[in-house]
């Protein structure tokens, strides 16, 4: 599995919600980095990204998007591929 995870969310944000799930099932430990509290970290993932979108991981310094934007699926095969995961089972 990967080593340091961090995951940029906000309170308010449903695929935050999801993404914090998937981790907690999957037994991860990361970071959550709450950008609404700390706007540095705002500009920082704007920066790297492009975006403001949320959520995103950071894993071992490859920034991941995790989430489908307009809505779509939750992303679980390419998180897990990007986490190191078994997806065998």
């Amino acid at each position: 599995m990967a080593g340091e995870i961090l995951l940029y969310t906000a309170p308010w944000c449903s695929d935050c919600h999801r993404a914090r799930q998937f981790l907690d099932e999957q037994g991860v430990d990361y970071k959550p980095i709450d950008i609404d509290q700390n706007p540095a970290a705002a500009k920082l993932l704007a920066a790297e990204t492009g975006k403001l979108g949320i959520p995103y991981l950071v894993i071992d310094g490859e920034w991941v998007r995790a989430y489908e934007p307009a809505g779509g699926a939750f992303p679980r095969e390419r998180l897990s591929r990007a986490l190191g995961l078994d997806t065998t089972s």
